[in-house]
C-alpha cells in the first residue's frame, strides 16, 4: 500500500468514524470548530451596523460612536458611505457631542429602511 494510499484510507476511516452531518466544501471536510467559529463571526459590515442601530432612533455620529464602541473615524465614515448611498439622512436637527460641540442628528431614509430590512433576513438565515 503506497504512502499516500494509507493516508487517504486513514482519513476514510476517520471521516467514517466521526459523524459529518454538514455539506463539504470546495477544499474538503468542514471540521466542526471551523463551522462553529463561522457561526460565530458577525458578518455584518461597520455601515450595516450603523443602520442598524439607526433603525433604533436618530443618533448623532457620537452617540452611534458610544452605541457601536467604536472609533470616531470608523463610525462617521461608514455613517458618510451610508449618507452617499443615499440610506441616511441629517434630521435638520443638532445635539451637543462629548466635547460640547452641536452634530448632525442622522436618521434612516425609506430606502435605509429597506436596506435594514435586507440586513436583518439576510442574518436570520
Amino acid at each position: 500500500m503506497s504512502d499516500e494510499h494509507l493516508r487517504k484510507h486513514v482519513r476514510n476511516m476517520w471521516y467514517a468514524k466521526n459523524d459529518f452531518s454538514y455539506k463539504y466544501d470546495n477544499r474538503g471536510v468542514k471540521q466542526p470548530t471551523s463551522l462553529q467559529a463561522k457561526m460565530s463571526v458577525d458578518h455584518m459590515t461597520i455601515a450595516e451596523k450603523v443602520l442598524c442601530e439607526l433603525n433604533t432612533g436618530n443618533f448623532t455620529d457620537d452617540e452611534l460612536e458610544q452605541q457601536l464602541e467604536m472609533p470616531h473615524q470608523t463610525v462617521s465614515s461608514s455613517r458618510r458611505q451610508c449618507y452617499l448611498k443615499g440610506w441616511v439622512v441629517p434630521t435638520g436637527d443638532t445635539r451637543p457631542t462629548r466635547s460640547g460641540r452641536q452634530a448632525n442628528v442622522w436618521e434612516l431614509t425609506p430606502e435605509g429602511k429597506q436596506k435594514v430590512n435586507e440586513i436583518l433576513e439576510r442574518k436570520d438565515k
